[in-house]
């Protein structure tokens, strides 16, 4: 793409006119992130800016990610503030508005209607939340509450930890639970180092959460660790006891 400023090119390829007039499902990556950095430098167009922007967070992907981890989208959905900075032309105002619309589209993810989704196997579970926790660079905690039918009746994020270590009680969970007229739940959480074995401390707090759910009458049906594009499931491994 050469260094031609948007309004040098005919009126039907600015991204904003073609936006206005065909929609915003026919523009490119390139061209919908053009809009939201807003304007270019000197020497580039938003465009290129645009451009250069989303080959810095392909350039970012971890050799430990999968297919997921080629796909431009979820690479700058994890793009950080200090990558942003390094790109010439990227300042702390662009750099904001860009952060802005990640975090927009995951907070997105997690009020959307879930339309009573039954969740009646782990794999269920996994394609419902990977949109929401495959972005996260922290390990984050979500409780989702079924009805009698194992449909899907609310979802919650209840917690962000650190790079490998989140703190939940079941006080919060069940308090929710109990508020939102929950029949059952299912717990999940990630790890963003893509490793989904279970720490010590996850056996701990299944079971802790296990034993909670039967004394208040609301069942842990099973609880899941997303990594990447891989899962570990408790129930699956026969690790739900009390």
């Amino acid at each position: 793409m050469t260094n031609t400023t948007i309004h040098h090119l005919p009126e039907e390829e600015r991204p904003r006119e073609k936006l206005l007039s065909l929609g915003p499902e026919n523009l490119s990556n390139v061209e919908l992130l053009a809009l939201i950095i807003g304007s270019g430098t000197r020497d580039e167009s938003a465009l290129r800016l645009g451009e250069r922007v989303l080959t810095k967070a392909c350039d970012l992907q971890s050799e430990e990610e999968g297919a997921e981890g080629k796909n431009a989208l979820y690479r700058l959905s994890k793009i950080s503030l200090k990558d942003l900075r390094e790109i010439k032309g990227i300042g702390e105002a662009k750099a904001a508005t860009i952060l802005s619309a990640m975090e927009i589209a995951k907070r997105i993810s997690y009020s959307k209607a879930p339309s009573l989704v039954q969740l009646n196997s782990p794999g269920k579970v996994v394609d419902f939340v990977f949109g929401q926790l495959n972005m996260a660079e922290v390990e984050e905690f979500v409780l989702i509450c079924l009805n009698t039918k194992k449909e899907v009746t609310s979802c919650h994020r209840l917690s962000k930890g650190t790079l490998n270590y989140t703190v939940v009680h079941p006080r919060d969970v069940f308090r929710l639970s109990i508020e939102k007229g929950a029949h059952s739940v299912i717990l999940v959480h990630n790890h963003p180092s893509g490793h989904v074995e279970p720490s010590k401390e996850d056996f701990i707090l299944t079971r802790r959460l296990v034993e909670t759910g039967d004394l208040v009458g609301i069942p842990v049906l099973d609880h899941i660790i997303l990594g990447g594009s891989n899962y570990y499931s408790f129930l699956e491994e026969g690790k739900m006891e009390g």
